[in-house]
């Protein structure tokens, strides 16, 4: 009997070391898990976050066309009478040099020594 009770004892022994190491084990896991679902709650938080911003951003481009647009046609009707004004200035100097060379003998390369008209040849691009 002593050797069967030792034997029992042992076992059970056994089985509360286990136990305590399931227990150890389950407690560690538990912790994880709490700190998983914090981790996660904090994702949801920002992803929600982030949804609203792409929401509103997506809101602002749809009203960008409205907004902009007219304001984009104008710049561009502008700049095409800016090149038209700039294309007339630039056939008028071409013009005025014409003029001096014929009236003045001016040479839009080189002044030559004899020449009484002193300028600095320009040509607008």
């Amino acid at each position: 009997m002593n050797r069967a009770s030792s034997g029992i004892k042992g076992v059970l022994d056994n089985m509360r070391t286990q136990l305590s190491i399931l227990d150890e084990e389950i407690k560690a896991d538990e912790e994880s898990k709490m700190e998983y679902d914090r981790q996660l709650a904090t994702l949801n938080i920002r992803k929600a976050d982030l949804q609203k911003r792409l929401e509103k951003n997506e809101e602002w481009v749809k009203g960008f066309d409205k907004d902009v647009g007219p304001v984009t046609k104008k710049y561009n009707e502008m700049t095409t009478e800016i090149n038209a004004i700039y294309e007339h200035a630039k056939n008028g100097h071409k013009r005025g040099v014409k003029v001096l060379e014929r009236e003045f003998g001016y040479h839009p390369a080189f002044k030559r020594p004899q020449d009484t008209f002193s300028a600095t040849p320009f040509r607008p691009k």
